[in-house]
């Protein structure tokens, strides 16, 4: 069971057992998170930067997700203003936020809604700097 709480910027997972896609793959990987913010605090699953390094690093789509998750880092936005700022197709951008939500990496109230927000995930927010590390590695940002 998923409980959000959303204040402002940051959506903080009280507990959150989430499944990772790779590959067509899905794997059950927990996350527990007694608190988020400063520090980070809560548990970082090793196997997430893998993930990063394969949506990133080794997809055709790689460089519209990071886009997509360094516009959502910098503030949550909903499909139709990611897709004017990036100036990308709104049906791409759909895809990829579809992508990113299904590993984990983005999170949103209600998917089914039109103009529904993201944000970025506590795990992908922990792990941030990993994302940032990739994109140095691959030189694309």
């Amino acid at each position: 069971m998923n409980n959000f709480i959303s204040t402002g910027k940051r959506v903080f997972s009280i507990q959150m057992l989430g499944f990772a896609s790779l590959a067509g793959l899905f794997v059950r990987i927990p996350f527990i998170f007694a608190s988020a913010g400063p520090g980070g605090g809560g548990y970082i699953d090793p196997r997430f930067k893998r993930v990063l390094w394969y949506l990133i690093g080794s997809t055709k789509g790689g460089v519209n997700r990071a886009k997509i998750i360094d516009l959502v880092n910098s503030h949550p936005a909903n499909a139709n203003q990611i897709a004017s700022e990036l100036k990308l197709d709104y049906k791409t951008v759909i895809h990829h936020l579809r992508v990113l939500s299904e590993n984990g990496l983005i999170v949103t109230d209600n998917k089914d809604s039109y103009g529904a927000t993201y944000f970025l995930t506590p795990l992908m927010e922990n792990n941030y700097p990993s994302f940032q590390e990739i994109l140095a590695r691959i030189g694309k940002k």
